[in-house]
Parts: structure tokens; C-alpha cells; sequence
């Protein structure tokens, strides 16, 4: 799945124009590409309409779980502050801030601290502990949020800072550029400052805490390489209205990158990793950080200056107005949500055409109308390149999202992945091992947060007696099932060049012939440049194995030891009713074809 993302400004000009290229490979699985066309006015539309499906990835976890809360107040801001909330959208997002909320409390410790897995882990984590604290601030205009919580997350925090001001990751690390060693421990300080900063009713208690940890920052930020860490002090100390700041700001300057009227911000690639095909993809950690740089353009009073980066933030975007992880959505939502508050305009009309080869141009219209609405418009197949022009005034999102599957393995592993269907499987019963490990790189020896996802042959469901088992190895942290128990999601911490073996159960619920295979796929994920997927081929069933009574004898006639002339003369028949029954297998049962 794929979406590029166009911002339109009209403000100042009267036309535009831009080639959109879809990078479909050409061994994609024939007839499964999908290609849409969209557009709207409002830059928070996307995600306004997609609450529920911000990111392509599964949450859960206590920091995942914050992307059922946490966008739903940035949204709730967005509208209050721009007159643009409806009933119907406001009791929607106050339900899932009510949900969001109360399913963070569960990960929440007896010493007032959180942690991803909650009381599973051996102690709360100063990372999640201090996204905890901003957000149940940002959310108490809205819903009831017991003060004493945000009190104690704020108090333990507190309580961890080391003498020399810094805030030290004391829970597990999954998520390394926040949380490790990089630049000191500078970006995790920085953030953590942040969230006394943002609480304002209690700066006033917690000052000794904030200029210690300013103070950290500051002596630490000559010779400062790293742009994450770069990113998130600037804006830290751009909030604490430190004199610094403008040091800081210089310094974020000098690693901006720029094209084609677009500013964003990226980590260095490794030499060993420049051939690697995602490293192309949207990456959570440039999202992030760029996000961050935005938000300090934003308390600086540099809209204008901000927009370029905005136009980067935007192509980076999903089709349901998320990005590729959790904390990259959450910020950049942010950012991107006070950005269009100040440029905000409902009198925008525009004409967007949408031209490409072999069809008639495709016309968009956005105005004051549909000025929240996505319109959008599916077009053929078989298109790799896509024309878009647009007239009128105001500004607009023009997007192209597309889908297609490969039944190939992934390229450029970063993890070892091999799925063994056991000896002991059959028809009915599916026993698969699968051992996983991380493959080191220069510039890491393991992996942040990684999840592994396990998908089931067509008709098979997961063993639910089998899976506390997986979930008391040491190795793994949660594990969950989705699409109706056919796919078998495993967390874990990290992954280190030690393999870790799991094995999932299965047994057949639904009569489904001739399966294909299937993928299982781990990843990185905070960082989707690491991944690897392989296919396992399960035993496959037979029109024969899964029929039953009369059907059965007549499309297994040739099999139950018939005479060749009885066998001959009911051949067509046969032959008939094969292919009437499997007509029906497939509209009773869609396979998957990933």
C-alpha cells in the first residue's frame, strides 16, 4: 500500500500543475492493484475521517494505545479553535478519548509511572511516562482526568532525574533514537522537559526540575550531531523561551534538506543500508523529527517558513491522514494541525483535474460546500504515472493512494525468518515454527519494538488454547489475533541476533481448497526500513478433501475407484459439478492472495 500526497496552493497563483509517479514493480499478483484518486480542502480532513485507521499498524501496547487518544485531542483542538465542530464529530471523538483514556490507565504501575506492557514490565518507562503526562493534560479541557494521575507521573519523573539534570530511560528502551544513548541522552531529556513545560499549572512546583534539565541541554548542545536530538532540543528549549534557543535553532537549520518547494529533516543513511528499497518508504523517525522542526517554526511565529515544511509532512501522509507509526502521527498531526489553524479558509474552490493515459481526465471539485469532505474517484488499472492540474483559489490536498500485492518474499531482510510447517500438520491441523532474530547493522546491534505478524492459510483459525503459551516466553511481551483470529500478531521488546523460536497452532474451521501461501512478516516499529517476510506453503486441500456427501461422489468419481467407461461417461458432469462447487467455495470463501 502506497499513498503520495500533493499540497496545492492556490493563495498566491491562480494554477498548478505536477506529475504524480505510482512505483507499481511488475511482479505484483496479476489484477490486484487499486488505484484512487482524492482530494480535499482541509490539511486535517484525512485524519479527521479516520480516527479509527491513522496507521496501518497494530497498537497495543500502552504507547500504541495512545494513538486511540491522543489525535482525537489535536483534532478536538483543531475544530474548537477554527469554529469548524459539529455535534456529530465531537461526541465521536469525546468517546474515544473516555476509551483511549481509561485503557491507558492499565498501563499504568503503582508508583504512578507507565510502561508499555504496564505491570508485565519490571518498571515504568521515563519515555512513556512523560507522553502519559502531556497528553492526559492536553485531554483535561475535554473529558474528566484525575489530576493526582498527571500529579504522580510528574512526581516520578521527577524522582528519576539524575544530578547532572538529564532524564535516563529506566524502563526498557523500544523505541532508540528517543530513549538510548545517541547524543547523550539529550532527544529523551528534552522530551521529558517538555512535558513539565506543556503542564503550565505546575511548572511553578517542578522549577528546580525544569532548569536542571534545561541546563543539561544546553551544555550539551556544542558539537551536537545527531538531527533527532537536534530537532527535539530546539524545540524544547524554543517552548522554555530559553535565550539558547537560538543557538539551538541555528544548529537545525544547518541540517535542513530542500526540494521542489519542500523542507524536511533525516537521519544520515549508512553507507550499507543506501540500496535498501524502504529506506525509500516514509520513515517514522524523519516524520518525527521533521514534525518537531515545524512545531518550533509554529512558537517561533514562522508560518510562512513553516509551509515548505508542511508540504514534506503532507507528502509523507497516508491515505487516512496518519503516517507510518505511532509516535510520527501523534507529532506531526500536531504540527500539522497548528500550522492549518493559522492558514485555515473555507472559501477555497478549486478545480483539480486529474489526467493519466488511456482514459478521459478525471475532475475534483472542492469548495465551501464540501470543504471537509474527501471526494474521491477510482481509477483503472494499469496506470503508472498520473497528470494532476488544478485552478481556482484557496489551497487543497490532491492524493494518489495505491495497493497491489507480491507474492515474493521481501526484500533486503533485516531479520533472519524461517516458517516450518511441523511434521505433525495436516488437512486440519497446522503446527508452524518460526524463528525470527535480528540481522546487525553499524549502526545498531538490535532492533527497537518489534512485532511479528503471523498470517493463517485461507479457512484456518488460531489455536486460542495455545496462545497464553507464547505469551509466557520471556521473549515475547503481548500477543493478539485480528481478521477474525486468522492473523497472529507478536510483540516483543527487541530483537537481538539471537533467534527466537515460536510456534503457532491452527486448526481448519472453514472448508477452503487449493490455499496459496501465506506470509509471515516481522518489522521494526519505529523503523520500517527493517522488516523481512517470507512465505510458508501449508498442506494443501483437495475440492476432494473438504466435499461432502452426493457432491462428494460426483466430483471424486474419477478417485473412488470407478469404471473408466462409468468414469468416461460421467465426465462431463463431473467436470460440471467440480466447477459449479468450486464456484461456490469462491463466493462463500474469499482467499487470500498477499
Amino acid at each position: 500500500y502506497k499513498n503520495k500526497a500533493v499540497f496545492i496552493d492556490l493563495r498566491q497563483t491562480n494554477s498548478f500543475s505536477t506529475n504524480v509517479t505510482l512505483d507499481i514493480p511488475k511482479n505484483i499478483v496479476p489484477g490486484s492493484e487499486r488505484i484512487e484518486v482524492s482530494a480535499v480542502s482541509d490539511v486535517m480532513s484525512s485524519s479527521i475521517n479516520n480516527l479509527a485507521n491513522l496507521i496501518k499498524m497494530p497498537f497495543g501496547c500502552g504507547e500504541q494505545n495512545m494513538l486511540n487518544f491522543v489525535p482525537n485531542i489535536v483534532v478536538m483542538e483543531y475544530l474548537k479553535n477554527t469554529q469548524l465542530m459539529k455535534g456529530a464529530i465531537e461526541h465521536k471523538i469525546l468517546r474515544y478519548l473516555e476509551k483511549g483514556y481509561q485503557q491507558e490507565l492499565t498501563y499504568k504501575h503503582d508508583d504512578g509511572s507507565f510502561s508499555a506492557f504496564g505491570n508485565s514490565d519490571p518498571s515504568g518507562s521515563t519515555w512513556l511516562t512523560a507522553f502519559v503526562a502531556k497528553s492526559f493534560r492536553q485531554a483535561a479541557p475535554y473529558i474528566t482526568v484525575e489530576e493526582k494521575v498527571i500529579m504522580d507521573a510528574l512526581d516520578w519523573l521527577a524522582n528519576v532525574q539524575v544530578p547532572n539534570g538529564s532524564f535516563p530511560e529506566v524502563g526498557t528502551v523500544s523505541h532508540q533514537d528517543m530513549q538510548g544513548g545517541a547524543a547523550k541522552g539529550l532527544a529523551l531529556t528534552a522530551y521529558t522537559l517538555t512535558a513539565f513545560l506543556e503542564n503550565t499549572r505546575f511548572t511553578s512546583q517542578y522549577r528546580n526540575v525544569i532548569n536542571k534539565a534545561i541546563d543539561f541541554i544546553v551544555r550539551n548542545l556544542d558539537g551536537l550531531e545527531d538531527p533527532y536530538a537536534v530537532a527535539i532540543c530546539t524545540y524544547a528549549l524554543t517552548l522554555a523561551q530559553h535565550p539558547s534557543s537560538r543557538i539551538a535553532f541555528n544548529l537545525l537549520e544547518a541540517k535542513a534538506e530542500s526540494s521542489d518547494d519542500m523542507k524536511w529533516f533525516k537521519r544520515p543513511v549508512p553507507e550499507s543500508e543506501k540500496l535498501n528499497p524502504y529506506i525509500l518508504e516514509p520513515n517514522s523517525v524523519d516524520v518525527e523529527m521533521t514534525a518537531y522542526a515545524l512545531l518550533t517554526y509554529i512558537q517561533k511565529g514562522l508560518i510562512e517558513d513553516g509551509l515548505p515544511i508542511m508540504r514534506w509532512l503532507i507528502s509523507q501522509q497516508n491515505a487516512e491522514g496518519g503516517f507510518a507509526s505511532t509516535q510520527d502521527t501523534v507529532v506531526a498531526m500536531t504540527a500539522l494541525a497548528k500550522l492549518a489553524e493559522k492558514i485555515v479558509n473555507v472559501n477555497s474552490n478549486l478545480q483539480i483535474t486529474i489526467s493519466y493515459p488511456g482514459d478521459r481526465p478525471v475532475t475534483l471539485d472542492i469548495n465551501r460546500g464540501n470543504y471537509m469532505v474527501l471526494v474521491k474517484h477510482e481509477i483503472r488499472r494499469n496506470v503508472n504515472r498520473v497528470e494532476i492540474n488544478a485552478t481556482g483559489s484557496g489551497f487543497a490536498i490532491a492524493q494518489v493512494s495505491y495497493s497491489y500485492n507480491v507474492n515474493v518474499t521481501g526484500a533486503w531482510p533485516r531479520f533472519t525468518l524461517d516458517p516450518q510447517v511441523d511434521k505433525n500438520s495436516d488437512k486440519n491441523h497446522l503446527q508452524l515454527s518460526i524463528c525470527s532474530g535480528f540481522v546487525p547493522g553499524r549502526e545498531a546491534n538490535e532492533s527497537n519494538m518489534a512485532v511479528m505478524e503471523v498470517t493463517l492459510p485461507s479457512g484456518f483459525t488460531v489455536d486460542q488454547d495455545s496462545l497464553p503459551s507464547l505469551q509466557a516466553s520471556q521473549n515475547v511481551k503481548r500477543v493478539e489475533t485480528k481478521d477474525g483470529d486468522s492473523v497472529v500478531m507478536l510483540y516483543f521488546d527487541k530483537m537481538t541476533r539471537e533467534e527466537y523460536c515460536p510456534t503457532v497452532k491452527a486448526y481448519r474451521t472453514h472448508k477452503v481448497a487449493k490455499q496459496k501461501p501465506v506470509p509471515v512478516t516481522v518489522y521494526d516499529y519505529y523503523d520500517q526500513s527493517r522488516r523481512a517476510r517470507m512465505f510458508y506453503e501449508p498442506q494443501v486441500a483437495t475440492l476432494c478433501d473438504i466435499c461432502e456427501g452426493e457432491d462428494c461422489e460426483k466430483v471424486c468419481s474419477g478417485k473412488a475407484g470407478s469404471h473408466a467407461g462409468d468414469s468416461e461417461g460421467q465426465g462431463g458432469s463431473a467436470s460440471s459439478l467440480s466447477v459449479t462447487f468450486s464456484a461456490v467455495m469462491v463466493a462463500l470463501i474469499t482467499l487470500r492472495y498477499l
